[in-house]
């Protein structure tokens, strides 16, 4: 839930001592894993679904076990008055760190969270916005969980809260607004012979939720959204939405008879909003907006169980794309008829070769990178691979996955001109990310070709840094498990082996593990599949570049270029070869690291310029 200030310090006060004394006499049985794997992290669950040993939010809430153990915590929440969703005793190991993050899920939408510090030490810091502050035992919190927070446990011993979640109640309210006029903190004293009852939460999550609510929940996004060209097309779908559901609301209700309609107009919205939104439209505060509907409207709209349910036959709304059965309308073999993808390393000038090679007259391109347009299939994103990454092979390249990757890509689709496909297109990609997937596009295209451009490793790495430092790229700020700087740019295999380097040492394994890959798998591909392009050359003479390029394609080239050409989209500070020696120390330290591949990357690229591919 959103306050106008980070922390709210409510004037009521617990006794430390009793609390730790109740914590301590826990059976180390009690506590387990912290849900997300974060390093350190660890619970002991007191109210759960139906009390069972579960971290889910949703469904009836009960006491867990535990909770009947500690009396005095029990007066505490009695005292509180809140009604009790999930909520836990959390342990944070010495050292150990709850890493940056927003609470952005549709729990968070109506539930506050409270923290009772019961173990701690000044060395222990919570840091929520810009406002960095040391919680003391007994005290009692609320925080800000829409704004970016993370804490600190710089003590030599385990720190450990009392973590309440509850929605807004009247006697809660009672207490922020005496905070907010300075009341005098009240102590609560154990051992009160008449505490309070306790109130559980029962419902949680609707069934169906109403068009009222999705309202609700869709014009809070856009509060928060920061301005974007693509505002008003975004505004219009999402009206579209509330309309589509507004109507079989107003014939079915929450009914299961309606079902079938309200899981494809989901499944429409989410799969055209997740293409509209990308990684480029963002909240004021720098969440992807991708990650707010699929938190607060995709994953909320219908219960799990209805989620889950297959969509019954019959007839039904025809969206984008889509057959008269809801179904995805197949895509002709053919249709993509040799596909050009660019290969290299974040930062390495791609986009701008791709804006260039764009400007090619009869070759197509979705006119951006395509994060959205992959990752919004799930058996495609990190989160479903083996390597928790951005790796995909040639065995995920079938199946109806594959068919909804190439309909994603085709309904895209635009020349020159914008003018969409018709029949068979010649595309264009580019996303650095596809470095980690070249084995399964040319198994999905078996007759693309990968355009792979080299780059000084220096040049490269000092952007990437730069990238990093920006918060523009962070592409998956909730890393599971990842701590420090939200992560950037490309998830590469083996990243949790990165976790507490310096950034520089970072971004130089990420440049490396990129590389090897790629290498290796072009490698493996039939010469005639492989073109190379250095940078530095396509820089120097960009019309001779591209005159030797798009021929040997099977394209035309009709443009006649400048020899300096216009910055790309993602450009962040203007293009000098010798930029990167403003971080000369951070970079030469780390060449080590990059050598290797960088040795390979060279050679492949020679190799390719005293052999050209036929």
């Amino acid at each position: 839930m959103r306050f106008d200030q980070p922390f709210i310090k409510l004037p009521v006060q617990f006794d430390a001592e009793t609390l730790e004394r109740e914590v301590r006499a826990l059976p180390p049985s009690s506590w387990v894993p912290h849900p997300d794997k974060f390093p350190g992290n660890e619970a002991v669950r007191l109210v759960t679904v139906n009390g069972q040993a579960t971290d889910n939010f949703e469904g009836p809430m009960r006491p867990a076990e535990d909770l009947e153990r500690l009396p005095y915590v029990r007066q505490v929440m009695g005292a509180i008055g809140g009604v009790w969703s999930r909520s836990r005793l959390m342990g944070l190991g010495p050292g150990a760190q709850v890493p940056v993050h927003v609470d952005a899920r549709y729990h968070w939408r109506t539930h506050l969270r409270i923290h009772i510090p019961v173990i701690t030490d000044p060395k222990v810091l919570f840091t929520c916005g810009d406002e960095t502050i040391h919680m003391a035992a007994g005290e009692c919190w609320l925080f800000d969980s829409f704004r970016w927070h993370r804490v600190e446990n710089n003590w030599t011993e385990r720190r450990v809260h009392l973590v309440l979640d509850t929605v807004m109640t009247p006697a809660l309210r009672a207490l922020v607004d005496a905070a907010g006029q300075g009341a005098a903190t009240q102590l609560v004293a154990p051992g009160d012979s008449n505490p309070a009852p306790l109130k559980f939460e029962q419902v949680n999550a609707p069934t169906v939720m109403s068009p009222y609510e999705l309202r609700y929940h869709i014009d809070f996004i856009l509060s928060h959204a920061a301005d974007h060209p693509r505002m008003p097309a975004l505004r219009e779908r999402l009206d579209r939405l509330i309309d589509d559901w507004g109507a079989i609301w107003a014939e079915n209700g929450a009914g299961m008879p309606g079902m079938a309609d309200y899981q494809r107009t989901l499944a429409d919205a989410e799969r055209e909003l997740t293409l509209l939104t990308g990684l480029e439209m963002k909240s004021k505060s720098d969440i992807l907006l991708s990650t707010l509907f699929e938190a607060l409207i995709f994953s909320a709209a219908l219960a799990p169980s209805m989620r889950g349910r297959p969509i019954p036959a019959g007839p039904a709304r025809v969206g984008k794309g889509q057959g008269p059965s809801g179904a995805i309308a197949p895509i002709e073999a053919g249709t993509f008829d040799r596909p050009i993808l660019i290969v290299s390393p974040p930062r390495s000038g791609s986009t701008l070769l791709f804006e260039t090679m764009a400007q090619a007259p009869g070759l197509y391109t979705i006119g951006t990178e395509s994060h959205a347009a992959i990752e919004s299939i799930r058996e495609f994103h990190p989160a479903s691979q083996e390597s928790y990454s951005n790796r995909l092979t040639a065995e995920a390249a079938a199946g109806p996955a594959a068919e909804q990757l190439a309909q994603n890509f085709y309904s895209q689709l635009r020349d020159r001109l914008g003018a969409p496909p018709s029949g068979a297109v010649r595309m264009l990609e580019k996303t650095p990310k596809n470095a980690l997937r070249i084995p399964f596009f040319a198994k999905l295209w078996p007759d693309s070709t990968f355009v792979y451009l080299y780059r000084d490793v220096r040049q490269t790495l000092a952007s990437m840094i730069e990238a990093w430092g920006s918060g523009r790229f962070r592409t998956y700020p909730n890393l599971p498990g990842w701590s420090g700087i939200p992560w950037s740019l490309l998830l590469v295999p083996g990243w949790q082996r990165l976790k507490g380097l310096p950034l520089p040492e970072i971004v130089a394994h990420q440049w490396a593990i990129t590389q090897t890959t790629m290498l290796d798998d072009l490698a493996a591909l039939p010469r005639e599949r492989v073109r190379v392009i250095r940078y530095d050359d396509f820089i120097a003479d960009p019309d001779a570049s591209m005159s030797a390029l798009i021929p040997s394609l099977g394209l035309e080239w009709d443009r006649s270029l400048d020899q300096a050409l216009p910055l790309s989209k993602y450009t962040l500070s203007r293009p000098d070869p010798d930029k990167w020696r403003r971080l000369e120390q951070y970079i030469t330290a780390v060449l080590p690291i990059v050598a290797e591949a960088d040795e390979r990357a060279q050679a492949f690229a020679d190799q390719f310029a005293k052999q050209p591919a036929e």
